[in-house]
C-alpha cells in the first residue's frame, strides 16, 4: 500500500508576513546605505565652452568615466552618486563664474533639466546644494510687481499655489496676504504680498527652487519630500533663519484675512483670463 506524505503548504497570512520583513529589511539597508555614502571631491576639466552643445556632451562623457572608476559591484553602488555629486560640483562653478550667460540662453532648459537630473541620482543632498537652490531660483524670470504676474498665471506660465509654509509670522509685513505662484515647470517659486504687490525675499517666507516639482504622482511626491522638503527641514531656506526658528513662529495661513485675500486674487487671475484674447508666447 503506497503511504503519500502530504506536503503543507504556507498559509497566504504568513507569506504576506515574510514578504513585509523581507521589504522592511530591504529598505533598512537602503537608508543605511544612503546615510552612509561620501562624496569624494573629484576633479575633472571641461574643455568646451560653458551652455555650449559640447559642453554637455562632455559632462556626460565625464560622468560615464568617474562611475566606470568608482564602480563597486556590490547590492548597492555609489558610483552613481559620486558622479553626480562631482558633475553638480562643476556645473555650480561654471555658473557662479558665468551667472549672466544663463540668462535667455538657447540651453536655459537643458541647463536646469540636466542639473536636476543629476541631483536625482543622489541619496541625499548636502548643505551646499540646499543653498544653491537660492541662485537657481533667480533665473525664473518672476516679474518684480504682482499685477504683472496676474497676467502671467491667466497665461498658463505661472500658476497659483498654495503658501502654506510662506505665512509665518514676521515684524516687517502682516503675513496673512502672502501668495506663491510656481513655474509652468514647477522649478521657480516666487512669492508676493498681495496687498503691497512686492515680492517676499526674507528667509522666512521667500520663494525656492525645486529640484523635484512637487505631485499627486506617488514617486514624483517622494522625490520631492526627499530633495526639496527634508534639505528644507534640515537647514531653513537660508542660513539666517533655520528651520526651528521658522517653526515656532505662528502661521497666519488660515486666517480670514488670508482666505479672503486668495479668494480676491483667484478671481483677478479668472478676470484677466477673459480680459486676455491671446497670450504672448
Amino acid at each position: 500500500m503506497e503511504i503519500r506524505t502530504a506536503i503543507k503548504m504556507p498559509k497566504p497570512a504568513t507569506i504576506a508576513i515574510i514578504f513585509l520583513v523581507v521589504i522592511t529589511m530591504s529598505l533598512y539597508g537602503y537608508f543605511r546605505f544612503e546615510g552612509s555614502v561620501i562624496y569624494p571631491s573629484v576633479q575633472f576639466g571641461i574643455e568646451a565652452d560653458f551652455l555650449s552643445e559640447a559642453y554637455f556632451s562632455e559632462l556626460s562623457d565625464q560622468y560615464d568615466q568617474i562611475r566606470s572608476e568608482h564602480r563597486k559591484w556590490y547590492v548597492f553602488d555609489t558610483s552613481k552618486a559620486i558622479a553626480s555629486h562631482a558633475i553638480l560640483t562643476h556645473m555650480m562653478d561654471d555658473l557662479l563664474k558665468n551667472q549672466e550667460l544663463l540668462n535667455g540662453h538657447k540651453q536655459f532648459d537643458l541647463f536646469f533639466e540636466t542639473f536636476d537630473q543629476h541631483v536625482k541620482q543622489l541619496p541625499y543632498i548636502t548643505e551646499e546644494l540646499h543653498y544653491f537652490r537660492n541662485e537657481l531660483n533667480q533665473y525664473g524670470e518672476a516679474p518684480k510687481q504682482l499685477e504683472e504676474m496676474i497676467e502671467l498665471a491667466a497665461c498658463g506660465k505661472w500658476q497659483l499655489f498654495s503658501a502654506k509654509y510662506h505665512r509665518y509670522e514676521v515684524s516687517e509685513y502682516d503675513a496673512d496676504y502672502n501668495v506663491k505662484f510656481i513655474s509652468s515647470n514647477g522649478r521657480f517659486e516666487v512669492v508676493y504680498h498681495a496687498e503691497t504687490g512686492q515680492i517676499v525675499n526674507d528667509p522666512v517666507n521667500m520663494g525656492t527652487y525645486n529640484y523635484a516639482p512637487g505631485s499627486i504622482i506617488p514617486w514624483k511626491y517622494y522625490q520631492h519630500h526627499k530633495y526639496d522638503k527634508v534639505p528644507w527641514k534640515k537647514w531653513g531656506n537660508t542660513n539666517q533663519v533655520s528651520y526651528e526658528e521658522i517653526a515656532q513662529k505662528q502661521t497666519r495661513h488660515g486666517s480670514i484675512q488670508q482666505k479672503d485675500s486668495s479668494d480676491a486674487l483667484k478671481q483677478l487671475i479668472e478676470n484677466k483670463v477673459l480680459e486676455l484674447e491671446s497670450c504672448q508666447q
